[in-house]
């Protein structure tokens, strides 16, 4: 965890704002609280980055096999209000969670800025005026309510 926490701090060095997606498999997840247990799998490193910088937890993404919860670090430009419209790039980071070896690695995805903003800007139009962070479950599909008009 030492070796991943240098790697997210050197990024957070070279780029200030960054967004990471954290790729849990599905399957190490309480089912019936996908919301809770990712951020719990997850709060070992945020708990650190916090100390030091702006931490927002936007979404919890639910797939059969792949869970990603998007954490976004010192985006002074995020706007919750405005959100649904914002599509605004930041560098993403995957922070991986092997099936296999139950290891973690963190790396550099530069071809998933565009799509991450997009589906998070969704997610905001989808949730209406619900808190932060979002669960988009596509297993047992999510309801939305009362989405925010465009």
């Amino acid at each position: 965890m030492d070796e991943i926490n240098q790697q997210v701090f050197s990024a957070i060095e070279k780029q200030y704002t960054i967004r990471v997606v954290a790729d849990i498999p599905t399957d190490h997840l309480c089912s019936t609280a996908f919301l809770a247990s990712a951020f719990e799998l997850v709060r070992p490193f945020v708990t650190q980055w916090e100390a030091d910088n702006m931490i927002r937890q936007l979404a919890v993404d639910v797939y059969p096999r792949h869970t990603y919860v998007v954490v976004d670090i010192n985006n002074e430009q995020y706007d919750y209000d405005t959100a649904h419209k914002q599509t605004f790039t930041l560098p993403v980071y995957i922070l991986r969670l092997s099936s296999r070896s139950d290891t973690w690695t963190f790396f550099r995805r530069a071809s998933d800025d565009q799509m991450v903003a997009r589906c998070i800007a969704d997610l905001h139009r989808r949730n209406g005026q619900n808190p932060l962070p979002f669960l988009a479950d596509h297993i047992n599909g999510s309801v939305y309510r009362s989405p925010r008009k465009t």
